[in-house]
């Protein structure tokens, strides 16, 4: 097994971190412990923590100088920024992404995904199962399908199929968009679509991953306003594809606006509400599922 042998990685494994001192030793060591036939990096987005998590970063590198990388920002960036600089430093021909508080468990993950890609060139990417675990003492779960499945733009116009500490994918996607939009407050939200348009996204039904749903991540503290950031995505994928369904994908935003935004007030819930219902007849009949869904979400809500 080589990791960084060569000049050029074949993967680049792409972490952002901010105030993880208690987690992000177990990620970069889930790395670590990867069985590869193949060489790889580690780079890592230190987000300038208030806790000790830059120490531990750093002990890492020193530990591991061909591996890991650390780029310690001279001042904070915020989520978006800090991924951005961190995919921009891959050097890789793919990105594996690892959010600093979640963690791989399988030690063939890496080489199961790449073998896959290398050959299936029709492929852009590929994710997997993975289990949610909640550090409140939540009953764990399984987050995605139990089948293996081939994953197109569709698939990524409404909550996503997989978690994105599974997402392996062509690093030239990246390069070809010039990255994701930094006025955005849901990342995946935007690769997602970014990734598919260059080809299909292979799921697999195999557990590899830990999501930690830990309090101190985006989704456990986001509000609707943030989240109202995300239109700012949808000039950007239009411009990547003159045919990609703005209309439809916006829909699904109002949606999460209302549903995952906290402390949202009558005005704005109803807003949201109503733009989303608006949005779906774009892709009548087949909002109408998803209309089902909505509305009842929105009257737990305003309950």
């Amino acid at each position: 097994m080589t990791k960084n042998d060569d000049i050029i990685p074949l993967v680049s494994v792409a972490i952002i971190a901010y105030n993880l001192e208690d987690f992000i030793g177990e990620a970069l060591e889930s790395v670590l412990s990867q069985k590869c036939n193949f060489s790889y990096e580690i780079v890592v987005g230190e987000d300038c923590s208030t806790d000790k998590t830059r120490e531990i970063l750093l002990t890492y590198q020193k530990k591991h100088p061909k591996v890991i990388r650390v780029l310690e920002h001279p001042k904070n960036l915020g989520l978006t920024p800090n991924s951005i600089a961190t995919q921009n430093a891959c050097k890789g021909k793919y990105i594996a992404m690892l959010d600093g508080d979640d963690y791989w468990t399988d030690p063939n993950k890496l080489q199961i995904q790449i073998d896959f890609l290398e050959n299936n060139e029709a492929y852009a990417g590929h994710g997997h199962q993975s289990l949610k675990i909640y550090e409140d003492g939540g009953e764990s779960e399984l987050f995605g399908s139990e089948k293996d499945e081939d994953l197109t733009l569709v698939d990524t116009l409404s909550h996503r199929k997989f978690h994105t500490s599974s997402l392996v994918y062509r690093r030239q996607i990246w390069l070809d968009a010039g990255g994701i939009p930094e006025n955005i407050s849901s990342n995946e939200r935007a690769m997602y679509p970014m990734i598919v348009m260059r080809g299909k996204i292979r799921y697999s039904s195999r557990n590899m991953c830990i999501y930690r749903l830990s309090g101190i991540n985006l989704t456990s503290r986001i509000d609707h306003k943030e989240l109202e950031r995300d239109l700012n995505m949808l000039p950007w994928l239009k411009k990547l594809d003159p045919n990609f369904p703005v209309y439809r994908f916006r829909s699904f935003l109002h949606l999460c606006m209302y549903t995952y935004g906290k402390k949202i007030s009558f005005g704005p819930l109803m807003k949201h509400y109503i733009q989303f219902v608006f949005f779906s007849f774009s892709y009548f009949p087949k909002n109408l599922g998803d209309l089902k869904w909505g509305t009842i979400d929105f009257f737990k809500r305003l309950r």
